[in-house]
């Protein structure tokens, strides 16, 4: 397992935990449409604010969510998703991402599943060609069960092509057991966000901090899935530190 650090923070408040934990950072900020519009100017800053440790740690790019519906049955709104998403997959070839992760998108009860399956089947199918160089993985949200992603990953199935689990978003939303979940999409599962809740609210705390053993969902993950990612989504600083030193004892993170 390779881990990651989610940069929820400005980056002179990530720098020295990148500096202390051998560690990635998945970047949130081109989930932003602003930043997405000023995305040639802000890249080239961007690497000049992670100054000494640019190049020498892995990259994952968050991509844009908010108000974007890879599923939509409205074509304009198919078309601003596949714009903004186009332009979060340009970010992650400039700064060598490893991989671009994107939200399935799915609102509960607002699409039948027989007709999301369709649409978002169509989005993907399209919006996947020639995209070998940083491969996408698609996370799911509010989704209650596994079926949608499933049966997208079914349908495209492409290495380059693969599901995040949020193992916070399913302990908050799904009706089903997380690992249930593990245990039938493993063979598609290529990266994961890692945070704890009470199972009331997405929380984002930190990996102690919750009605979740998040270090046996590891285990299991370690057991069930090739090669996969981790990144650490928490909040508060602190948090994010204790939540790494308990990674750091167990042996799943090195310090540097």
């Amino acid at each position: 397992m390779k881990f990651y650090v989610s940069q929820l923070v400005e980056t002179k408040k990530i720098l020295p935990i990148l500096k202390k934990y051998d560690v990635g950072l998945e970047v949130v900020q081109f989930a932003n449409p602003y930043i997405l519009d000023n995305r040639h100017r802000i890249v080239e800053e961007y690497k000049k604010e992670l100054a000494d440790v640019y190049g020498d740690v892995d990259l994952i790019i968050h991509g844009p969510y908010a108000d974007l519906c890879p599923g939509a049955r409205d074509n304009l709104i198919k078309d601003v998703t596949s714009v903004r998403f186009e332009q979060a997959y340009e970010v992650a070839e400039k700064l060598g991402a490893k991989k671009i992760l994107y939200h399935n998108g799915y609102t509960p009860r607002t699409y039948t599943y027989i007709e999301w399956k369709k649409n978002v089947y169509d989005f993907w199918s399209e919006f996947i060609k020639n995209k070998e160089e940083v491969p996408i993985v698609v996370e799911n949200v509010l989704d209650e069960d596994y079926e949608l992603i499933h049966d997208l990953m079914k349908k495209i199935d492409k290495d380059n092509f693969s599901i995040c689990i949020d193992i916070g978003h399913i302990n908050a939303y799904s009706t089903l057991d997380i690992y249930e979940w593990i245990e039938n999409l493993s063979y598609k599962i290529g990266h994961i966000h890692l945070h704890n809740n009470y199972g009331d609210r997405d929380s984002h705390f930190g990996i102690d901090k919750g009605n979740m053993n998040v270090m046996q969902i590891l285990k299991v993950l370690n057991e069930k899935c090739d090669d996969i990612s981790v990144s650490l989504e928490i909040t508060d600083l602190e948090e994010l530190e204790k939540s790494l030193d308990v990674l750091v004892e167990a042996g799943f993170v090195n310090l540097k």
